[in-house]
């Protein structure tokens, strides 16, 4: 292991930004990586030990390049479905442990189903979507489980009390839009419309009704647990909630040629950042367990500012990485690179067991 920076992609970005901040309050070394000199150079003022890479193209070799030396690289480069791949091929290139931000389900396929050999022959762990979705529905379904045996399903429910999404989560859920999503069904993925199921829940800031989504649960989960079924569920005010009427009306026009552009063009006006009420934001996440014998589990588990919770996350997994404490390699679920009661406690959120739903 390289005594190396932690190098960040995608820094100039609101999640970048804040991933900065808690790498700085750990007196982390870090590398800015991306495509606009002046953008990192901005990003890096105020940050007492940081370097500044600029990549001519975002392709695997310029990219690797950068990357060497580091000691782990944090990507925020989205949306990922369009960025991801040159970066995590990057780190593998250059033999840095990887981690990410990224919440589109078909790029933490691709980590898991294309990539998961070469870190093994490299002895690298990749850890993709290592940000409140969807760390909490993994880490939660091992503790919802325990003990249960053999189980039949998990249901991950994510509810956020309110707030402006930034423009790079609107920019990756219009993404979302437009590919095919999946569930864990009877042990196969299998393709779903968004927002075709229903699911209420019980949080402390009340019932919340969210909708099926293609989380990156569905890919993780059956990783580490004996189970059949795993479905995911997100819900949240506005527009973009998967039970949104106007949601489920974009998703059947999506396809249509153009729409796609005028929804990426929409999602670049309004707010950059969530701002003071997002940050402030309560969020949850319900994950129960039904075993096959018929037994259920089911815990919640909460805190406040899911960005806050993603930045965090992250650079405590990068400054494990880059202390050599994390022995996993492959691609990684986050429960095979954190203790999950030890980990969500350490950021803030609450764990409960509570009554089924």
């Amino acid at each position: 292991m390289t005594n190396g920076p932690i190098a960040v992609v995608g820094p100039t970005g609101y999640t970048g930004g804040r991933v900065l901040a808690s790498l700085a309050r750990r007196g982390a070394s870090v590398r800015l990586v991306g495509r606009n000199s002046e953008r990192l150079t901005r990003a890096a003022e105020g940050l007492d030990s940081a370097e500044v890479r600029a990549v001519a193209s975002w392709e695997t070799e310029p990219l690797g390049q950068a990357l060497e030396g580091c000691s782990a690289v944090i990507s925020c480069a989205g949306p990922f479905i369009r960025a991801g791949r040159p970066v995590v091929a990057g780190a593998l290139q250059a033999r840095v442990p990887y981690t990410d931000s990224t919440g589109e389900q078909p790029f933490i396929r691709h980590v898991f189903d294309d990539l998961d050999r070469p870190a093994r022959e490299a002895r690298l762990p990749l850890v993709p979507a290592f940000g409140f979705d969807y760390v909490p529905g993994d880490l939660g379904a091992a503790l919802a489980a325990s003990g249960l045996g053999p189980l039949e399903r998990i249901d991950v429910v994510y509810a956020v009390e309110g707030g402006e999404p930034s423009v790079g989560t609107r920019r990756s859920a219009v993404e979302m839009m437009a590919a095919k999503g999946y569930q864990h069904v009877n042990g196969k993925l299998r393709p779903e419309r968004l927002g075709a199921r229903r699911r209420t829940v019980q949080t402390s800031f009340g019932k919340r009704t969210a909708g099926s989504i293609s989380g990156g649960d569905v890919i993780t989960i059956p990783r580490h647990l004996d189970v059949r079924t795993v479905h995911t569920y997100m819900g949240f005010p506005g527009a973009l909630s998967p039970t949104s009427p106007i949601m489920a009306i974009i998703t059947r026009l999506v396809g249509i040629p153009g729409v796609l552009g005028l929804l990426l063009r929409a999602a670049e006006r309004g707010p950059a950042a969530p701002g003071e009420s997002g940050s402030q934001a309560r969020v949850a996440c319900h994950v129960e367990a039904k075993a096959l014998d018929g037994r259920r589990r089911a815990v919640l588990i909460e805190g406040k500012d899911g960005y806050g919770f993603t930045a965090e996350a992250l650079a405590e997994l990068a400054t494990r990485m880059a202390q050599g404490s994390i022995e996993a390699i492959g691609a990684c679920a986050p429960w095979h690179v954190v203790e999950p009661r030890e980990f969500l406690e350490a950021m803030n959120f609450s764990i409960n067991e509570v009554e089924p739903a």
